[in-house]
């Protein structure tokens, strides 16, 4: 897993809400897909808020908005048994795979997984992969704003099924970020997904999250068709890099 530099990204991502005082490791239950987008669109909105001040809740707005899209879109998050360090946790976690269309055809395409181990997203691990669906990048964030990438690792995902049109996003959504995809068409999917990774020892950072691996974790989301130019998967990936490198420079 290519990571030391990337995942450093990940930085100040981030947004949902979990409990650090017992153990996070549920994530939001019993709500439709519909609630769970309304809870992740006021988290994008208050992280957003809370950047004027601390620029390291850039990217934490940026996730929030890619764990809102699937569940706007009608996608109910998968629950993936995750080998941490000191055990199994049961995490919370979304896919996407989104085509880019020329008008004739799709012809490029990307992957993203979406991760986190509370209710809100406090914890979180995001990974992008090309479209074969190798692993290019990805980073954990923890405590909202404290960004760790991987020593070592790798990961791999596939479609495995498409389904279902996607559902049509809620008018009281008002997260900004939600402007930046333009779809042409969306189906809700299913993926399988393999990930382990090692992560440094950090301070302020919960020892389990040293260690992160699941098998052929089955996982929940949506296969998109983006009819502007170039993908918003990845333009939202670009972002989430120079929202990292702007607060690298302060």
């Amino acid at each position: 897993m290519r990571t030391p530099a990337r995942l450093g990204i990940v930085a100040s991502f981030l947004t949902i809400v979990f409990a650090a005082a017992c153990s996070d490791s549920t994530g939001p239950k019993s709500l439709s897909p519909a609630q769970i987008a309304l809870h992740f669109d006021s988290i994008a909105i208050h992280a957003t808020a809370q950047s004027d001040t601390n620029s390291a809740y850039g990217v934490r707005t940026l996730l929030a908005t890619l764990i809102e899209i699937p569940a706007a879109l009608g996608a109910t998050p998968a629950t993936v048994s995750v080998t941490t360090a000191t055990g199994v946790e049961s995490w919370k976690a979304y896919e996407l795979l989104e085509l880019t269309s020329n008008g004739t055809s799709n012809n490029d395409s990307s992957f993203a997984i979406l991760m986190f181990r509370d209710a809100d997203a406090h914890t979180a691990f995001i990974a992008f992969f090309d479209s074969t669906g190798a692993v290019q990048d990805g980073g954990l964030v923890t405590g909202d704003t404290i960004p760790v990438s991987p020593s070592a690792g790798d990961a791999t995902t596939s479609l495995t099924s498409v389904g279902a049109t996607c559902a049509t996003p809620s008018s009281s959504l008002q997260n900004p970020g939600l402007g930046s995809f333009t779809l042409g068409t969306c189906n809700l999917a299913r993926f399988r997904t393999t990930l382990q990774i090692t992560l440094p020892a950090t301070t302020g950072v919960d020892a389990a999250l040293t260690h992160l691996a699941f098998t052929n974790a089955s996982m929940n989301g949506v296969r998109l068709v983006d009819a502007a130019t170039g993908a918003a998967v990845q333009r939202i990936h670009q972002m989430i890099h120079a929202t990292a490198a702007a607060n690298r420079r302060h």
